[in-house]
């Protein structure tokens, strides 16, 4: 079973608002990769946040105009 406060991807604490008792988290307000959220495994999904670490979205490389379809 999934700890609430623990991010299901790495283990460490997931400061997880909701499971603080909060009304919402900090994973609310931001854009999370699908692919991490892929990761997620089926018995976390929707009872454990990934923790920011996991969570952020990494900048997609520059791309120049020559490259661009």
């Amino acid at each position: 079973m999934s700890d609430p406060k623990r991010c299901p991807l790495c283990g460490e604490p997931n400061a997880c608002g909701v499971a603080a008792g909060d009304a919402a988290c900090w994973c609310f307000s931001v854009k999370l990769d699908p692919a991490v959220l892929a990761k997620i495994p089926e018995a976390a999904k929707g009872k454990a946040c990934v923790c920011r670490k996991c969570g952020e979205l990494r900048p997609e490389p520059a791309v120049s105009a020559r490259e661009k379809p």
